[in-house]
């Protein structure tokens, strides 16, 4: 079983990434944020705004990229840095 969430809410993002998959980001706006968190079991693909204390625990922990693209439809995630 797999689980892909599209979600707004920021403290569902942070519950839900974990150390052993790979968390990538980018500033999309005037202060919104996309953020993907990939691991074998789950995508979780955010995007909205973060407070600054969860901005600065995505910058510690994730990779800048300049473009994220999830198809559920092939079951991807494709990243650009």
């Amino acid at each position: 079983m797999k689980l892909i969430a599209e979600i707004e809410e920021e403290d569902l993002l942070f519950k839900l990434m974990h150390v052993l998959g790979a968390t990538f980001y980018r500033h999309v706006g005037d202060d919104l944020v996309e953020v993907v968190y990939f691991s074998g079991e789950k995508v979780v693909h955010f995007k909205g705004k973060l407070n600054e204390e969860h901005e600065k625990v995505l910058e510690s922990m994730a990779w800048k990229v300049s473009d994220i693209q999830v198809s559920e439809v092939e079951g991807t995630v494709k990243i650009r840095q």
